[in-house]
C-alpha cells in the first residue's frame, strides 16, 4: 500500500516537473528559432526508452520534452503503444520513442504473453540511434527482480557498433543513503554495451539536464524528421485525455480501465480565456460503470478533480472539466 500512495503522489508532482523544465533558461544555440535553421545544418536524434514495466519511462520522456505527452501511472503496461515527444533546441532535434515495458522471462528469453505491444518492443530496439535502457533503482535495492537485472545484463552485454546504449537508474530522489546508489553502479559497471550511466529522477528532474546535454551531443547531420511543435489545441486535447486516462489508471484497478471507451466530446475555448472540456468514459456493463462512479460519484469526482489540477498547470489557464459515465447501447442485433 505504501508503494501505491508514493506512485499516486508522485503522479500529482508531474505537472510541475514538466513545467520546471519548460522554463529553464535556454541555450547560447537556442538563439536561432527552429523555423530558420537551414535543413543542412539540422542535427537530429532518435531516442529509444526502454525499461522493465513502470520504470519511469513516461516520467522521463514528458520531463525531458518539458510537456506531458504520456500517461504516466503506477499501475504496469500504461504505454499502450509507442509515444514520440519531440525536443528542438537551437539546430539539434531528439525524437523520443517510449515504448511499451519490457521483460524477460525467467529463462532470460523475451517474456512472450499475447500482448501484441511488448513484442513490438523487442523488434523495434535496434531501430533508433540511441537507446537508453532504465530501471527503477530504488526498487532495486529494496526488492531486486531477477527479470530486470536480466534485462539490463542482456541489453549491456555486448557493443553494439550501430547503436549507442546507456544505463538509467531512475528514482534516485527515492533512496535515502546516497551511497546505496554506488553500490548498484558497481553492480552494472563491468558490462561492455553501456557507454554511459546516468543517475536520474524522471519525475524531479534531477541529473535531466545532464542527460539532455549528452544526447545533444550525440545529434547526427541530418535533416529533422519532425516540425518543430508547439502547444496546438490538438495536442492540448491529446494531453487533455492522457491525463485524465492517468488518473482512471490511478484509482480504477483491475481489469476495469482496459474495456472502458475513453472520448473527447467537447472543446471550448470561453470568453474568459478559460476551457470547457467534456470527456466520457462508455463503459460495457451497468456493474463496470458504478466501480468507476463509485460511491455517491467518489471515484469519478476524484478523477475529476486532480485531471483539473493537473491540467490548470500545464495549460496554464482555468480548465473547467466534466466527466461523465455512461453504458455502451446495446446494438441491435
Amino acid at each position: 500500500m505504501v508503494g501505491a500512495v508514493e506512485e499516486e503522489e508522485r503522479s500529482r508532482e508531474v505537472a510541475l516537473a514538466l513545467l520546471e523544465a519548460a522554463l529553464e533558461p535556454p541555450d547560447e544555440d537556442d538563439d536561432v528559432g527552429p523555423g530558420e535553421v537551414r535543413e543542412e545544418d539540422q542535427m537530429s536524434l532518435s531516442v529509444g526508452i526502454v525499461g522493465a514495466p513502470n520504470a519511469g519511462k513516461s516520467s522521463l520522456t514528458n520531463t525531458m520534452v518539458g510537456r506531458k505527452v504520456a500517461a504516466v501511472s503506477r499501475k504496469t503496461n500504461t504505454t499502450t503503444h509507442e509515444i514520440l515527444g519531440v525536443l528542438t533546441k537551437g539546430k539539434t532535434q531528439i525524437c523520443f520513442f517510449d515504448t511499451p515495458g519490457l521483460m524477460l522471462g525467467h529463462h532470460g528469453l523475451p517474456h512472450r504473453d499475447v500482448t501484441v505491444r511488448v513484442e513490438s518492443a523487442w523488434s523495434s530496439i535496434n531501430l533508433y540511434d540511441l537507446l537508453i535502457v532504465m530501471f527503477d533503482v530504488n526498487r532495486h535495492l529494496k526488492t531486486p527482480d531477477s527479470r530486470v537485472i536480466k534485462l539490463i545484463k542482456r541489453l549491456g552485454a555486448e557493443v553494439n557498433p550501430n547503436q549507442k546504449r546507456i544505463l538509467c537508474m531512475n528514482k534516485v530522489d527515492l533512496v535515502e543513503d546516497k551511497k546505496d546508489l554506488l553500490k548498484v553502479a558497481k553492480e552494472f559497471e563491468d558490462l561492455p554495451g553501456f557507454e554511459r550511466y546516468f543517475m536520474v529522477s524522471g519525475l524531479k528532474g534531477k541529473g535531466v539536464k545532464d542527460l539532455v546535454q549528452f544526447l545533444m551531443e550525440q545529434a547526427v547531420r541530418r535533416p529533422w524528421d519532425e516540425e518543430p511543435t508547439t502547444m496546438t489545441e490538438e495536442v492540448m486535447k491529446t494531453i487533455s485525455l492522457e491525463v485524465v486516462r492517468e488518473k482512471m489508471l490511478n484509482h480504477i484497478h483491475q481489469e476495469i480501465p482496459y474495456v472502458i471507451d475513453h472520448r473527447l466530446m467537447d472543446w471550448k475555448e470561453l470568453k474568459d480565456g478559460s476551457l470547457r472540456v467534456e470527456q466520457h468514459f462508455i463503459a460495457p456493463k451497468q456493474s463496470q460503470r458504478q466501480i468507476l462512479v463509485g460511491k455517491n460519484g467518489s471515484k469519478i469526482g476524484r478523477i475529476g478533480i486532480e485531471a483539473n489540477e493537473e491540467l490548470r498547470s500545464i495549460f496554464k489557464r482555468d480548465v473547467h472539466l466534466i466527466l461523465q459515465v455512461r453504458v455502451a447501447k446495446k446494438r441491435n442485433a
